[in-house]
Order: structure tokens, then sequence, then C-alpha cells
């Protein structure tokens, strides 16, 4: 059974001559909402202060600003929530593609920019992947926040299943990744921890350093997911 390290080091080996095209698959994914992320955009009452709004981090009270930045602010907001639609809409196309480009990269193949794009013709069924997913994890954290986190590591490897069957459906995948990850979480999951480190650096760089972070952790858990013995042996029964 291989290890976080292993599979650290599977990257790097995987990452060596590559780390130009790889930055710019997961920065263009990123945008386009491959990398799953939240607009960090959040408005809240507090009791004897009004309202007040939440943009990157930064609180600001709606009752201390002049009319002319309620109304920019009211623009502002309404722009990044369409583009955080747009992103749950588009990026889960775009994260078949991501999950092609770094299996034929761990695999030795050539892949570049234009395998992200691969998988448009599938754009239905990607979206309704994603869709399903994200209301699976949802009812799971309704439950408790530990089962919705056992069930983002269950269905973690969908997409990487549908990328490499995309003739399968969205429940055959869902069901695939649950029959891969049974007995496998945990190493997915010690994989992600090991990456804590990096994690806090790219914090310090106001996520400068994910550029470089999000292509190695990427490529480790393509290497999980092409590596893992019990893993391979789940998707030939599926395949």
């Amino acid at each position: 059974m291989l290890r976080a390290a292993d599979y650290r080091e599977r990257a790097r080996a995987s990452l060596s001559g590559n780390w130009g095209m790889a930055v710019l698959v997961c920065f263009v994914g990123a945008l386009l909402g491959g990398i799953q992320s939240v607009i960090p955009v959040t408005a809240n009452y507090q009791y004897g202060e009004g309202m007040s709004v939440q943009i990157f981090g930064i609180n600001m009270s709606l009752n201390q600003l002049p009319a002319e930045m309620l109304g920019i602010l009211a623009v502002m907001m309404s722009i990044l929530s369409i583009y955080a639609l747009a992103q749950f809409v588009i990026g889960g196309v775009v994260e078949l593609g991501m999950c092609a480009y770094f299996s034929k990269r761990a695999l030795g193949e050539n892949a570049d920019i234009k395998d992200e794009f691969a998988y448009f013709q599938y754009f239905g069924k990607a979206l309704g992947l994603r869709i399903v997913t994200s209301i699976f994890i949802f009812l799971w954290t309704m439950l408790f926040i530990i089962p919705g986190f056992i069930a983002t590591y269950r269905y973690a490897m969908a997409p990487y299943i549908m990328a490499e069957h995309p003739e399968m459906g969205i429940m055959e995948a869902i069901e695939a990744s649950k029959q891969m990850m049974d007995g496998n979480k945990w190493s997915l999951f010690c994989l992600d921890f090991s990456f804590i480190g990096w994690m806090i650096l790219s914090a310090c760089t106001f996520g400068i350093g994910d550029l470089f972070l999000n292509p190695y952790t990427h490529m480790a858990t393509a290497h999980l997911y092409l590596s893992n013995p019990d893993i391979q042996a789940s998707s030939q029964r599926k395949g």
C-alpha cells in the first residue's frame, strides 16, 4: 500500500519539466470553476449595528457607507454571485478535463491545455454529476458535519471515473466512486492532510502559492486514483 509521501514523490516526478502547463491548467480551471471554491461574500445582520457584509474576508458595516457606495457594492455582489453560479455550471465539465489532463500526465502520456476542454460534449452529464454529488454531500452534512466530510471523500473519484469512462451514467460514476473509496477514504484524507504545511504557506502568500500547490495536489490525487491496487481492481470491475 502506497503512502502519502509516495504519491507526492510520484507527483513531483510527473510534474518535472511540466510545471508550466500544469500551473496554466489549474489557473484556468480555478477561473472556470474546475477547482471548486466559494466566493467569500456574505451578508448578515448584527444586533445594534445594522447590516454588514464581508467581501474577501473584510467586514464592512453598510450603515456607515454613503448611498453611492451601497449602489456600487450591490452591483459588485450581484456580479460575484453570477460569476459563482457560472463557475458551478461550467466547472463540472472543466473538472472532467482537469482529471483527464492529470491522469494522462501521471501515466506519462502527452497532455496539454486542450484536454481541459475536451469534454464539452458531455456538458449536461458533467453538470448533473456535480449537482447530484453536491446534493448528496449537503444532505449528509445536514445530518452532521462528519458524515458530510466522509461523503466528500466517498464521491471524490467520481469525476476521475467519468473522465475515464464518459459513457457512464451519473449514478454509475457515483456508485463506482463509492466502491473505489470503500477502505480508501483514509488514504485520500492522509494525502490531503500531508499538504497542510504547504496550504499554510500558501495562505501566507494570500493564495498566490496555490498556483503551484494546486498542480501538486491534483497530480498526487491522480496518482492515487491510478496506482492504488484496490482502486484499480474496482475500476476494472466497473469499466
